[in-house]
């Protein structure tokens, strides 16, 4: 995963949320608050005009829910990976090669397919939680006491919005 991450040729940068124009979101789509963090995400993204784009992981075989992938919301599963649970990038190539200007890891335990989307976008500014082993998939690792995913997202959209100015 790291030396593919290396391969990826993009342009890393903070852009100050009134700038910004997309966001995408990483998630665990069989996490019992995903609902919920999707709608605060989606809510922030209203309030600062960002398009938001999600995409869930299931840990299964086969996707087996009600969810209808679409422009804004897409969704794979452990038949999309390789033998070494890394998405196959060429089926992921619309959302690792779409120039996001923040790629948010939202998820509390560390999960190898999101990673290694993570490492694989082009995304401008990829955060996610402070697991050091893993710091060539995001350009800000943020620590907080709390293992809670949705006190993590608060977290992370306060950041955003607090350095929405540029003065990181």
């Amino acid at each position: 995963m790291k030396k593919a991450g290396k391969k990826v040729n993009a342009d890393r940068a903070f852009t100050p949320v009134k700038h910004a124009r997309r966001l995408a979101v990483l998630y665990r789509a069989d996490d019992e608050n995903c609902e919920h963090l999707l709608k605060k995400v989606s809510e922030y993204c209203e309030a600062n005009h960002l398009k938001m784009v999600s995409f869930g992981y299931f840990d299964d075989k086969e996707i087996r829910t009600h969810l209808i992938p679409h422009s804004n919301a897409d969704f794979f599963c452990n038949k999309h990976l390789d033998t070494f649970r890394l998405p196959h990038k060429s089926e992921f190539l619309r959302f690792t090669g779409e120039k996001f200007d923040y790629l948010l890891n939202l998820y509390s335990t560390t999960c190898l397919p999101l990673l290694g989307v993570s490492s694989l976008s082009e995304a401008k500014f990829r955060v996610g939680p402070y697991w050091p082993e893993y710091d060539f998939c995001f350009d800000l690792l943020l620590k907080t006491d709390n293992k809670d995913i949705m006190h993590f997202t608060d977290e992370v959209l306060i950041y955003l919005k607090n350095f929405g100015d540029g003065e990181v």
